[in-house]
């Protein structure tokens, strides 16, 4: 093969006998990805035979002749719309745009004879240019590239399982999922969506039976849910709510480490300890209630957890600087629920700015006690003012820790059973206010996001700690 100059893309023959084809997202993709990228067409040459008929690269030379029938205002339009293109310098932007008004004055291309190939060796060429031998590393590139990057460069990060469907098509257990990993619930509890749904057969008998172990029903603070609303993902125990047992176990599998110490700086009930200490993590609960404090020690008596009673404001006195490995709150959500009449319970403060401060304070604490490179994993929900209006709390809990080095990394909405809301929300809609039947997950990160991978362990089977329970995976009946 010889290289030969640049050519007019006029003087280059399109193999109509090409068997390959292109949708018109994926030919709009591959214009966008050369415009972005004309290095490539350097890189890349399209390949003729003797009479210039493309045997390799002919989407590439139709890209071009695409692209070489637009004014430079299109090409220009077509540039703001990809990805990536916003991020560059000016400069590059102008280089970009200069190299694009320069090049459909002339359109030409980089090309490279086969020469001396017979008829059949053309046609082998043809299909084996077309081919790709190799598989992609998923796990690699989810880790190392952004979805909304491949796919504008053509890369389809969507991938059926064994032929199946897609993952997420069909429910938790279905078949579509399953392969020789076994399915998403088997593997994570629950899919690792950014929806979890709690109403689920599989959740609702996985947590039953964690509620039988830990044997929690909030008998420290009964009656302190205001108007039958409830939080945290919460099971209504005499007027109390409770943390989901499932959703931390999730937690400490999902974002946790075996053999790693865990804290929280507004631990209120026992079951985060609990399930942490089951699952083979230290953890240290503060917890401003003497009373809760004291019931919570004597249930996880004999285990690698414990609770300290003070203010979480105070955490950083207790927890030495940069030694855990998560940290995980389910905070009060201010005066939907009052634990206590404190002057420093965060729950009983006159003023919603008052009761951000003493989060905010205490969080800042929590945060130092944090190792690099490890997760914070915050569960929230929005609550109403007085008037009845939202106060944003879910967006305040991120700007809190966006600001103190912690950006968001992830964030699930957790759909609730709906319990008596379809009788409440009859007297809400009069105010035409909907029910609301979900809270929000947030998960912060500290340190530098490409050192996941290697700081955590590949998630195994979760299934097989079920014959602990007593329980029978296969039941994802509703």
């Amino acid at each position: 093969m010889t290289k030969s100059p640049l050519v007019p893309i006029t003087d280059i023959i399109l193999n109509e006998a090409n068997p390959r084809g292109i949708e018109q997202d994926k030919f709009e993709q591959l214009q966008k990805s050369l415009l972005m990228f004309p290095k490539m067409l350097h890189l890349r040459p399209v390949v003729v035979d003797e009479a210039n008929i493309v045997l390799g690269g002919n989407m590439r030379l139709r890209a071009l002749i695409a692209i070489s029938k637009m004014r430079p205002a299109e090409v220009n339009m077509m540039l703001g719309k990809c990805n990536g293109y916003a991020q560059k310098t000016e400069l590059e932007r102008e280089n970009l745009r200069n190299y694009w008004a320069k090049w459909l004055k002339a359109p030409v291309v980089e090309i490279l004879h086969a020469s001396q190939l017979s008829e059949e060796e053309k046609r082998e060429f043809i299909i084996k240019d077309n081919l790709s031998y190799g598989a992609w590393d998923w796990d690699m590139l989810a880790n190392e590239w952004e979805p909304m990057e491949l796919e504008e460069w053509g890369l389809d990060c969507w991938q059926p399982d064994n032929g199946g469907e897609a993952e997420g098509n069909g429910s938790a257990g279905s078949s579509s999922e399953s392969g020789k990993h076994g399915s998403l619930s088997d593997k994570f509890i629950a899919p690792p969506f950014t929806i979890l749904d709690t109403r689920q057969g599989y959740w609702r008998q996985r947590k039953a039976m964690w509620r039988e172990r830990i044997a929690d029903f909030g008998e420290s603070r009964e009656g302190t849910l205001a108007d039958g609303e409830t939080n945290c993902m919460a099971t209504i125990n005499n007027g109390v709510s409770l943390l989901d047992p499932v959703m931390a176990e999730i937690v400490c599998r999902w974002f946790g480490m075996e053999g790693g110490a865990a804290f929280d700086c507004f631990a209120g009930d026992t079951v985060f300890g609990y399930v942490a200490a089951t699952l083979g993590m230290s953890f240290t609960g503060i917890e401003l209630r003497e009373e809760q404090a004291r019931l919570n020690n004597e249930r996880v008596e004999g285990m690698s957890a414990h609770y300290i009673c003070d203010d979480g404001q105070n955490v950083a006195k207790h927890i030495a600087a940069g030694s855990q490995d998560l940290l995980f709150s389910c905070p009060p959500y201010y005066d939907l629920e009052v634990y206590s009449d404190k002057p420093n319970d965060a729950s009983n403060q006159p003023t919603y700015e008052a009761f951000l401060g003493i989060l905010e304070n205490a969080f800042a604490n929590a945060i130092t006690c944090l190792k690099q490179n490890r997760f914070a994993v915050i569960v929230v929900g929005d609550i109403r003012d007085k008037e009845g209006y939202y106060y944003d709390f879910v967006g305040d809990i991120k700007r809190m820790f966006k600001a103190h080095g912690m950006p968001l990394y992830n964030e699930c909405i957790i759909v609730e059973p709906i319990g008596t809301l379809p009788q409440r929300v009859q007297r809400y809609m009069r105010n035409r206010k909907v029910g609301k039947c979900h809270q929000n997950v947030l998960v912060f990160y500290k340190g530098d996001i490409k050192a996941i991978p290697t700081t955590y362990n590949e998630i195994t089977y979760a299934s097989e700690d079920l014959a602990a329970f007593g329980m029978d995976n296969n039941d994802t009946t509703e």
